[in-house]
């Protein structure tokens, strides 16, 4: 048995769309997720809603309940911006209901010590800014998103010291404004893509930046964005140089797109540059200036949707692999001995499985154990894990098909009564000896 870091911030994590439901209540507008699940657009994917979803605006003192249970320092969730403001503008009044419900959060998590880690942008974009420019596309919301940031640090800033601009942009991009599968379900193909993913990378670092000026001074907190990965490796018997060249390659092609800019020289890898040309949006010389290092750790998602993703991106017999350990030691080559806070680690089951997850185990137990020989025989600096999520929500396109929660809820029950899986056992007996197996590969 081995050990973590003294203080290692062990977690769980949710986003206000998959968990909050309470969906057109207390003030809150719509937001894209809304639009899109309610609307006809989701074939050929379930007919659900996050409507009610696990209840937690409801039923949020439960939630810190179940996070005690776990014996955890730390809680990962996301603001709901159309809950916050209802009409997207952070200029004007925000809703007074919304902003008491994340105080009094936050408050009770401190209470608790347990550290709450805020991200701001968790997809549900408030629906007007798709009417009225429709949405990522447009660079106008990289100003409506530094207003909606500046509002959130001038009023939590006091109490939170990790905030998440935006989670796992990629999948934004790609899967909501490329092929459609997510809200709001634009079929625009790569170039889309690529133009969402240049307005998301420039909105991220437009908040850094305010808050870097305006905050930081006084709150003294720490500001990153949630990048998502697959890893990928050469298969045995296969050209060695090629296809490690490839693996590159698809590498830069996920996590690098947004990487590179962010936490390299401000711009993107070369082999995006060749392999999209006139396609890819370009920085100016003074944006690179302002976009290059405007993040304070590397906050990493590592979960199912980016590997299942990636699966049609391998070739030359290349292997798509889950494999932590090797990833993060990848992130510290590639971008520098930074600090690394695993923001979204889990795998999912099939909603039959119910409160006996084996399956879940395996990979909990897995991914944890490839964190720790990352810290103890890679020398990366790994200070968390969030362990994803919390509890059963809406999962996207697959609604309630999978769970991720380390709670079972019963959705067809009106009390969503919070019931810890075997998942949850487990990881609260790793929390509390802070330790796992770590042998060497």
């Amino acid at each position: 048995m081995d050990t973590f870091p003294q203080g290692f911030l062990w977690g769980s994590g949710t986003s206000a769309f998959q968990t909050e439901g309470a969906w057109n209540q207390d003030g809150k507008g719509v937001s894209i997720w809304d639009r899109f699940t309610h609307s006809s657009a989701r074939d050929p994917f379930p007919k659900e809603t996050a409507d009610v979803a696990s209840d937690s605006y409801r039923r949020w003192e439960e939630d810190v309940e179940a996070l005690g249970y776990l014996g955890v320092r730390s809680y990962s969730f996301s603001l709901s911006w159309p809950r916050l403001f209802p009409d997207g503008y952070a200029t004007g009044e925000p809703n007074a209901a919304a902003v008491a419900h994340y105080s009094r959060l936050i408050d009770r998590l401190l209470e608790k010590t347990i550290e709450p880690i805020v991200t701001l942008y968790h997809w549900d974009l408030p629906q007007v800014f798709q009417d009225q420019y429709g949405g990522w596309k447009n660079n106008t919301l990289v100003e409506r998103f530094e207003e909606y940031a500046a509002f959130c640090f001038h009023v939590f800033g006091n109490r939170v010291k990790y905030w998440l601009t935006m989670h796992n942009p990629y999948l934004v991009a790609v899967q909501g404004y490329g092929r459609g599968v997510h809200a709001p379900g634009e079929k625009g193909g790569l170039s889309s893509a690529l133009i969402v993913a240049h307005n998301l990378i420039r909105a991220h670092a437009k908040a850094w930046q305010n808050y870097n000026t305006r905050f930081r001074p006084t709150q003294q907190g720490k500001v990153s964005i949630v990048l998502g990965s697959h890893w990928v490796e050469p298969h045995v018997g296969q050209p060695i140089a090629a296809n490690v060249a490839l693996c590159q390659q698809s590498m830069e092609a996920v996590l690098g797109w947004f990487a590179k800019p962010i936490f390299g020289d401000g711009d993107y890898p070369a082999s995006l540059k060749t392999k999209h040309a006139t396609l890819l949006p370009t920085f100016t010389p003074e944006e690179r200036l302002w976009v290059q290092k405007t993040a304070d750790f590397f906050a990493l998602s590592f979960g199912p949707h980016n590997i299942h993703l990636a699966q049609s991106m391998a070739h030359n017999g290349q292997k798509i692999t889950p494999d932590l350990r090797r990833l993060l030691a990848w992130i510290k080559l590639e971008y520098g001995n930074l600090r690394v806070l695993v923001a979204e680690g889990g795998w999912f089951s099939n909603a039959s499985v119910g409160r006996e997850d084996t399956v879940a185990i395996y990979h909990m137990k897995r991914f944890i154990n490839q964190v720790l020989q990352a810290i103890k025989f890679d020398g990366v600096q790994v200070f968390g894990y969030s362990a994803w999520s919390l509890v059963d929500g809406f999962e996207w396109n697959y609604g309630y098909g999978v769970r991720r929660g380390l709670f079972y809820i019963d959705f067809s029950q009106p009390n969503r009564t919070r019931v810890p899986k075997t998942t949850a056992h487990y990881y609260k007996q790793i929390i509390a000896d802070n330790a796992r197996e770590a042998h060497d590969e």
